[in-house]
């Protein structure tokens, strides 16, 4: 025998860009598709601090206004 619960499970449902303020919801439009989070943990001797968390979100007007003369855009083998 089976015994089911229904458990509510936390999920993201909107993501806002950390530089212009705009934002997605998950169920509409692209939902996050132009979207990115870019996050990692910062080594040892960074300038960024030790041990440091780093995390934003970047719609992708804006990572391509920030960061686009240094991105290596190239044919994804998934498309």
């Amino acid at each position: 025998m089976r015994v089911h619960e229904t458990v509510a499970t936390p999920f993201v449902a909107e993501v806002t860009c950390d530089r212009c303020g705009a934002k997605a919801r998950y169920n509409e439009d692209f939902g996050f598709n132009n979207f990115e989070q870019i996050g990692f943990d910062a080594g040892w001797g960074s300038s960024l601090g030790d041990g440091v968390r780093v995390d934003i979100d970047l719609c992708h007007g804006c990572l391509k206004a920030t960061l686009g003369p240094w991105l290596r855009l190239s044919k994804s083998d998934g498309c």
